[in-house]
């Protein structure tokens, strides 16, 4: 509160008006409301099931003066309504320290996937494809924002090191047949963390899938991934596997058929850091409902 006195001071006594005491009064007030909602009616296509969420914030600054007048002001930080607002879903912690993400949550498959260190900044690696090469392995794992997530505490069952995740995600309401749309979808992930001598060893993997409305598909969405980071002092080396199916439904509609492959390499030395970065992966873009037809892009 100390900070936010000092500068609502500096604030006030920017303008040049005598007589104004040293700290003014901050105030903050507001709300965050996260549920679901959802409606249904007779035209085609109109049923809709969908997160909720609506933020608040406003500040409120104010001073009197010697004389006895009240100076006063204030701003909204995010008003209620705004799409734009990154704003979270809700999460139950437990006792034990497992999570459950209630609306807006993620999918297990991807909380435990293994991202090998890569170039930064400048040396990133950059891609183009005609037909979506995935840029890295956890491409699968569709879902929308009505769901949950679970995940287990440390030392899962009784096992030091490891830990699980489990998901799924709802959109029984989707009806959009003739281009494709999410339906249901799950999620299972799990890390493992042990040592080997000076070395700590972490393995991640996960399997996701899901169900689309769609009338001409002849696959669904399902895949997985696998990987290992080692860990060495200042030495980091790792390596993961993606392969899996998935739909593509924003635009031109698409079957693909899916994998990647990334190593990567990090050494610290003091205040510099090298890395190390490598990437493959391929699509098969498959015509809507016309599997096999499709040609590779890498």
């Amino acid at each position: 509160m100390k900070k936010e006195l000092l500068i609502a001071s500096a604030l006030v006594g920017s303008v040049g008006l005598a007589g104004v005491a040293e700290a003014a009064s901050m105030s903050f007030g507001g709300h965050q409301r996260v549920g679901v909602a959802g409606s249904d009616s007779n035209a085609t296509d109109a049923a809709v099931k969908a997160s909720s969420l609506e933020s608040h914030l406003a500040v409120s600054v104010s001073e009197t003066t010697d004389s006895g007048i009240k100076i006063s002001s204030g701003f909204t930080l995010i008003n209620e309504g705004v799409s734009a607002v990154n704003a979270s879903g809700l999460t139950l912690t437990f006792t034990d320290g497992s999570k459950l993400d209630l609306i807006k949550a993620g999918n297990a498959s991807g909380s435990h996937d293994i991202a090998p260190p890569s170039g930064g900044g400048e040396l990133g690696i950059a891609y183009t494809s005609a037909n979506s090469a995935p840029g890295g392995i956890d491409f699968v794992g569709s879902a929308d924002e009505v769901g949950f997530e679970y995940h287990s505490a440390a030392d899962a069952f009784g096992v030091t090191g490891l830990k699980f995740g489990i998901s799924a995600a709802f959109n029984e309401e989707a009806t959009t047949a003739a281009s494709g749309a999410f339906d249901t979808g799950y999620g299972v992930g799990v890390t493992y963390v042990t040592t080997a001598g000076d070395t700590s060893v972490t393995v991640g993997a996960g399997y996701a899938a899901a169900d689309y409305i769609g009338t001409s598909l002849t696959k669904d969405e399902a895949g997985g991934h696998i990987g290992v980071s080692a860990v060495t002092g200042d030495l980091t080396v790792a390596v993961a596997y993606g392969s899996g199916d998935t739909v593509r439904t924003t635009t031109n509609v698409v079957q693909k058929d899916s994998e990647a492959t990334e190593f990567g390499v990090k050494y610290v030395s003091g205040d510099l850091t090298f890395n190390v970065g490598y990437l493959q992966s391929s699509t098969v873009d498959e015509t809507y409902g016309t599997a096999g037809t499709g040609i590779k892009d890498e």
